[in-house]
């Protein structure tokens, strides 16, 4: 383990303090706004449930960025304890899939999990169902309407190798290379909402932590796999 500096760990924390400041607040804003949305307190004009529903969206989108702050703000500070528990990796890919469900549709893309009632390891469900939701979000992001996505799984040796592999454009090797860094924008897409940069570095920090490895494999116009290897139970 690379070992912080007192500054480091300071601003970590300093990030950590400002992000739960900011994250009250904003979860308000976007449960009052849901409320509204949803005509619970009265009903609203289709003007105002455009607007209302673009509050929540964005509400959203920046609740996420302040949970990845926190996570890189913990990760940075070594604030991250695991619940390591014996679980199915195709059980979490399937919750991810109810999860983002929605944005699939809106999409109209095909998302299948290949199961693997086989693929157990020791690990946090929580922690490493994150790791799936930026993994397959990603690729949903790069993935034109109607294309697929696929989440797979092989044995190696002794380690769990999990796969989510779509259709879609392709990452160059040039910003291949830099996906896994702290704020790195390789993956922004024009039309797209804007990432942090901490996503796919968060999952690499999850993934190590269980004593495994990421890697990604793409093909400009030809798709991308994002893979990652934990060890066996």
């Amino acid at each position: 383990m690379i070992q912080k500096s007192p500054e480091q760990l300071e601003f970590a924390r300093f990030l950590a303090q400002i992000g739960h400041e900011i994250r009250t607040p904003l979860n308000a804003i976007k449960g009052f706004g849901e409320l509204l949305a949803d005509e619970t307190v009265g009903e609203l004009n289709p003007a105002q449930k455009k607007y209302m529903g673009k509050i929540t969206d964005n509400a959203q989108q920046l609740l996420l960025v302040v949970n990845q702050i926190l996570d890189w703000a913990k990760m940075e500070s070594d604030q991250i304890r695991l619940d390591k528990q014996p679980l199915n990796l195709s059980r979490i890919a399937d919750e991810v899939g109810n999860l983002m469900e929605l944005r699939m549709q809106e999409k109209q893309l095909t998302y299948t999990v290949n199961e693997a009632d086989w693929a157990n390891v020791a690990g946090d469900w929580s922690r490493l169902r994150e790791v799936l939701v930026n993994l397959v979000g990603n690729s949903a992001k790069f993935t034109d309407k109607g294309g697929h996505i696929t989440v797979s799984f092989e044995q190696k040796e002794q380690y769990i190798i999990t796969h989510v592999t779509d259709d879609g454009c392709g990452i160059s090797q040039e910003k291949a290379a830099q996906l896994f860094e702290p704020f790195s924008k390789g993956l922004d897409r024009p039309g797209e909402e804007k990432n942090s940069g901490l996503g796919l570095w968060i999952c690499r920090s999850i993934v190590e932590l269980h004593e495994g490895h990421i890697w990604v494999k793409s093909e400009p116009e030809k798709g991308t796999t994002f893979s990652f290897a934990l060890p066996c139970m």
